[in-house]
């Protein structure tokens, strides 16, 4: 069965042109897809209010979207660490620009509850970013036991 959206909410950042960051709860997961701003200022901005969105979850964490860091995972390392993610792309394979990719602007970001299954930048150029595929599975927490005398 597909997963349930149990909420939407829509954020906005204070600073930048692009400010919107879409919040999705699932059952089993929080999603935010972002697109965040090409001003490197603006960025650190909306990085930090990120953080507080990731940090009030309670449910695993998905972030996702344009993080416009043309210096790639070395500008958002400090935002992943404080905010307990990691990338899912592991071989730091680049996005942008579409035709002949060189940049990892493009991220899926991830909770330490999630598992990526397979992650894959795919030869399509309907854009000036080509998209990246994201397959995983949300571990679930182990269900405490109760002891019966």
């Amino acid at each position: 069965a597909a997963p349930r959206v149990h909420g939407e909410r829509f954020h906005y950042f204070d600073s930048g042109i692009k400010r919107l960051i879409i919040e999705l709860e699932l059952d089993e997961l929080c999603i935010f897809l972002v697109h965040l701003s090409i001003k490197y200022r603006h960025r650190q901005y909306q990085l930090r209010h990120l953080h507080e969105l990731v940090e009030k979850s309670t449910k695993p964490v998905i972030v996702a979207g344009d993080f416009n860091t043309f210096w790639g995972t070395h500008e958002i390392y400090l935002f992943m660490r404080a905010a307990g993610l990691r990338s899912a792309n592991e071989k730091n394979l680049p996005s942008f620009p579409a035709r002949i990719p060189r940049i990892e602007l493009d991220f899926v970001l991830v909770s330490k509850e999630i598992e990526i299954v397979n992650f894959e930048v795919p030869d399509v150029r309907l854009s000036d970013h080509r998209p990246v595929l994201c397959d995983f599975n949300v571990r679930r927490a182990a269900a405490s036991q109760i002891a019966v005398a």
